[in-house]
């Protein structure tokens, strides 16, 4: 809601300012007037001096009424997508449960059927959480904390259990937990999904300024196309295809909590590397 604040702020300030210009002019040029002007012209003076300041004072209530009506929308269309995303990720909850139920008692078996509705449940989970943070405003706070790197991806191994991936050793990063474990699922999910990767590398080292890098290094098949291109959102022709809002939510999120993220090209052309560069935890308490 600061936003709306800021609107009424600025709105407040404009009424004021034209309604005491307009009101100081009025004044000072009915003084001049009356000494000069006939009755008729004076009359008629006044009558545009009142209209005037009445024009001013009605737009200022329309603007003030058009914030208000934007307000209500705000929080009607709020309030829905509260509630529609809470229901949605309650029936993604029970379906990954079903889904789960039904791996435990196939277990050793290799069932593709269920393999795929695995894989696809997953793919529809990933998709849910970048539509809803899509769809939430820039302006959106981050709650900011020390968290520790290997915490995340104890919990994207777990939603990401058929990629292996490996961590050269644990840091503490200044960042939002559910932003930072939603940045790396989108990695690790394009890493596998575009990239057909079995396996991801990730080296962790400080930088200078109070920062750190993180530096993911997949096996798959890489990135053949322009690289400025990657966080960029498209809607291809096609369903098979991506839509870049992975990776453009990874910017995004990045550039919130004051980090940067890059594609640098691999050694020897093999795999496709993400690197990040967010603040380092333990500088910012």
């Amino acid at each position: 809601m600061k936003h709306f604040r800021i609107k009424v702020l600025i709105a407040l300030i404009w009424l004021i300012f034209t309604v005491s210009l307009a009101g100081w002019w009025f004044i000072h040029a009915w003084r001049q007037i009356e000494l000069t002007a006939e009755s008729s012209v004076r009359s008629m003076l006044q009558w545009e001096g009142f209209s005037l300041l009445v024009a001013l004072l009605g737009g200022g209530a329309a603007i003030f009424y058009l914030i208000y009506q934007e307000r209500k929308s705000y929080r009607t269309l709020n309030d829905f997508h509260m509630a529609f995303s809470h229901d949605l990720k309650n029936s993604m909850t029970s379906l990954q449960m079903q889904v789960g139920a039904l791996r435990d008692e196939y277990q050793g078996e290799q069932n593709p059927t269920l393999l795929r509705l695995d894989r696809d449940s997953k793919r529809l989970k990933m998709k849910l959480e970048n539509s809803l943070e899509l769809s939430k405003s820039n302006a959106a706070p981050l709650y900011m904390e020390n968290v520790s790197i290997s915490d995340i991806l104890e919990r994207v191994r777990f939603q990401e259990s058929e990629i292996e991936i490996s961590l050269d050793h644990d840091m503490s990063v200044y960042a939002d937990r559910r932003a930072l474990e939603l940045i790396f699922l989108n990695i690790i999910n394009n890493a596998i999904r575009h990239g057909k990767a079995r396996r991801i590398d990730i080296e962790v080292s400080p930088r200078p300024k109070g920062s750190i890098s993180i530096e993911f290094h997949d096996d798959g098949a890489g990135f053949e196309g322009r690289r400025e291109q990657l966080t960029q959102m498209y809607f291809p022709s096609n369903s098979s295809g991506g839509s870049g809002i992975g990776l453009y939510l990874v910017k995004r999120l990045v550039r919130k909590m004051k980090g940067e993220v890059s594609f640098p090209s691999p050694k020897n052309d093999v795999g496709f590397i993400v690197l990040l560069t967010l603040p380092q935890g333990g500088t910012h308490e």
